[in-house]
């Protein structure tokens, strides 16, 4: 295959200088136009899931138009029914809720006579500290009601962008792949055709291998707390399956998350056994679901994906985190395409020849008989 073509030799310092500067205006142009790009990557995402109903709805004589609104629509009916059920969950939780609440309280509180004894600190100044800082909040109160008013309306409009974007890009996929092909000259067409390809069976391959995931580890999650007789096992179940999408990190979420909230309804030894259960589907997750459903699609190094993750933590936040992943993914098969960038790839891969002389050596010692 034809590399896509690298540009003109230049002196080092000057590489480096033009390195520095694209970076920097990319990553400021991510960063303030997030509130357009976080909508179109998510639409973008989708609609490389949707392509495949799209076209089978093309292949039964239905227009392409009528087939990406199709697909959409089945689209938004599932993700409805899915927020319904998470929705329905969180309701029923609302009950214990001044539970957890004086649970903080009393943790609180037991902070609080630990530190006085331990450092010997009135409690009338932990109190004063803890009124100047409430003082201060409530004089911040309405930028923080901005800021939560901003954020759900945001959510509200990413909810009506999302699929109109997903919509949109599935009925113009045919333009949108001419125009990245007539962005290179005419003998790199077929290098650009095959990495769109490679973007999409990538893409598509991990979104379906990361709801698979999903559904298996809600599941086991589920029953383990139901057979603990945990309470809200299934709002438990579900939402530490959602959380674990986030690699390495959602896991500590999830855990703490669950942990708190059951040990306001149940006993310290159902707390324990919730535990118990959360560590060992992680590790059966961990070792045997990622890498056979999930693994097989995207070739990401560890610490690649853990700077990726707290990167699009630190620029787009929540939704950076969910797809930071896909991106480093797309990353990975430009790099790999383009002349002069493999190293890059080569370095947020996985070390593929460090596995295979690791194999070799493992089969040469199982057909090595030992002799004395």
């Amino acid at each position: 295959m034809d590399k896509l073509p690298a540009s003109t030799p230049v002196s080092f310092y000057e590489k480096l200088y033009r390195s520095l500067v694209s970076i920097l205006i990319i990553f400021l142009i991510i960063f303030y136009g997030q509130h357009i790009l976080i909508p179109i990557a998510f639409g973008a995402l989708f609609a490389l899931l949707l392509i495949a109903p799209s076209r089978l709805f093309e292949r039964l004589g239905i227009a392409r138009g009528l087939s990406a609104l199709f697909s959409t629509l089945l689209f938004i009916i599932i993700g409805f029914f899915i927020f319904y059920f998470i929705s329905s969950q969180v309701v029923s939780f609302k009950a214990d809720l001044p539970k957890l609440v004086d649970l903080f309280l009393a943790g609180f509180d037991e902070l609080e006579a630990w530190v006085t004894s331990k450092f010997n600190i009135s409690t009338t100044s932990i109190d004063e500290f803890l009124h100047n800082a409430t003082t201060k909040t409530l004089s911040n109160s309405s930028a923080l009601i901005g800021t939560t008013v901003g954020t759900v309306s945001g959510t509200l409009v990413y909810m009506v962008l999302i699929p109109i974007y997903t919509f949109l890009l599935l009925y113009y996929r045919g333009l949108i792949v001419r125009f990245f092909i007539q962005v290179f000259p005419s003998k790199y067409s077929a290098t650009v055709l095959e990495v769109l390809e490679k973007i999409r069976f990538v893409i598509k391959g991990y979104i379906t291998g990361l709801l698979i995931e999903m559904i298996i580890v809600a599941a086991m999650n589920c029953t383990g707390f139901l057979i603990l007789g945990v309470k809200y096992a299934i709002l438990l179940g579900v939402i530490a399956a959602l959380l674990n999408v986030i690699p390495y990190l959602g896991i500590f979420a999830a855990c703490i998350i669950s942990l708190l909230i059951t040990s306001t309804t149940n006993t310290s030894g159902v707390v324990l056994g919730m535990a118990i259960v959360m560590v060992g589907v992680h590790l059966i997750d961990s070792n045997i679901i990622l890498p056979k459903v999930v693994g097989s699609k995207v070739k990401i190094n560890v610490l690649a994906t853990l700077l990726a993750v707290l990167a699009g933590s630190a620029i787009w936040g929540i939704p950076g985190m969910f797809l930071s992943i896909p991106i480093i993914a797309i990353l990975k098969i430009v790099f790999d395409a383009v002349d002069g960038l493999q190293p890059w790839g080569l370095l947020i891969g996985e070390d593929s020849k460090r596995k295979t002389s690791k194999k070799r050596r493992n089969w040469k010692s199982f057909f090595t008989v030992k002799t004395k």
